[in-house]
């Protein structure tokens, strides 16, 4: 934890500060190294448990993601291989394999695809607290009219939301309800993962087993439907509503805790990605979260509930009174001028926005 402090003070006072062009070449080394120096840290916490961004919670919410989606795919992919003695030696080794063996091996975890789970965590957290606590918004949140679009799509994401609060046995498979890109990212994980498995005991005899899990892979891809997933669900629920309608759910799909859902219409009103809006949420500090409320015209004891459904992947938990005070007290302070600054900020593309951190920090 020392030395990762270290490392970003040292990038802010001596790259940043140095003038000319060495210090234009420190900034640059130093912005392509965040990203690495971030993933390696969290990687390192993710795996020992440490504590930082991952609170305990999250933490706990993310490796029961991770786990559940991998088993689910590891499943699928030793039905998928048909060939015999392929099939036998897979029978040999551990159910689950995958799972336990990334413990040991967490390096294959990519940046986006830890950042995706993240994300799904930080979600599990709000849909668990809000299983316990017996909230449930669905009824306010419908639309006039239960066969209408809205409807339909609020009620798929309503059970898949669910599937997620479900018991934490880190050896049952969960449904790969993911994007497409991430989920082909976890299917070859899975697949390098069994073959490095099937090849610990390999003898002279055996046959390379990588055409045969490759295929196996590929056809598991192919087959994939990420419409089915709660993201693109949510997506779908702002789709099929005006602008005056996402108005008038939003608040009404925080006080229900349904969080992604106002993610989604947080898009459908700025264009910032609904994954984007719950990092800045998840991730961002004050400023984002007040940010968003602010463009979606949020009043303040709806607020003071973000805050505290985000208290549990914050840490906010600590010093809870004072922090609120001080986020009520900067919210009624934000404009809308502000608020729509830091989305202008956001919309940047992120290879634009780094060469413009690059730029300004060399001048």
């Amino acid at each position: 934890m020392a030395s990762w402090g270290a490392m970003t003070n040292g990038g802010k006072t001596g790259a940043f500060r140095s003038p000319g062009r060495e210090g234009s070449a420190q900034a640059r080394l130093a912005h392509r190294l965040a990203g690495e120096l971030r993933h390696s840290a969290d990687i390192a916490l993710f795996s020992d448990s440490l504590h930082s961004r991952w609170t305990d919670a999250l933490l706990a919410e993310t490796r029961f993601h991770l786990a559940g989606t991998m088993n689910a795919v590891e499943m699928a992919m030793r039905l998928e291989v048909s060939e015999g003695d392929i099939e036998a030696r897979l029978a040999g080794l551990a159910q689950p394999w995958c799972a336990p063996a990334l413990e040991r091996q967490s390096d294959l975890l990519t940046a986006e695809l830890l950042a995706h789970y993240r994300l799904r965590g930080a979600l599990s957290v709000v849909q668990r607290d809000k299983t316990q606590a017996g909230a449930d918004g669905t009824d306010a949140l419908l639309a006039p009219g239960e066969g209408s679009p809205f409807a339909q799509a609020l009620a798929a994401l309503s059970l898949a939301e669910q599937r997620w609060s479900g018991p934490m046995l880190f050896d049952a498979p969960l449904r790969p309800d993911l994007p497409a890109e991430i989920f082909c990212e976890l299917v070859w994980t899975v697949a390098a993962l069994l073959i490095h498995g099937l090849s610990l005991n390999a003898t002279e005899s055996d046959r390379d087993a990588a055409p045969a899990l490759v295929q196996a892979a590929e056809r598991i891809i192919a087959r994939h439907d990420e419409g089915s997933g709660p993201f693109a669900l949510a997506r779908r629920c702002a789709r099929a509503l005006s602008t005056s309608e996402r108005r008038r759910i939003a608040p009404l799909a925080l006080s229900g805790r349904r969080l992604l859902l106002f993610c989604a219409l947080v898009e459908g009103e700025t264009a910032l990605p609904a994954e984007a809006v719950l990092g800045a949420l998840v991730d961002g500090g004050g400023e984002a979260r007040r940010a968003i409320l602010k463009l979606m015209e949020i009043d303040e004891a709806l607020a003071v509930q973000l805050f505290e459904m985000l208290a549990p992947m914050t840490g906010g938990i600590a010093g809870h009174d004072a922090a609120l005070l001080a986020f009520i007290e900067r919210y009624r302070e934000t404009s809308q001028i502000e608020a729509e600054t830091w989305l202008s900020d956001m919309l940047v593309p992120s290879a634009l926005a780094a060469k413009l951190a690059i730029v300004g920090s060399a001048a």
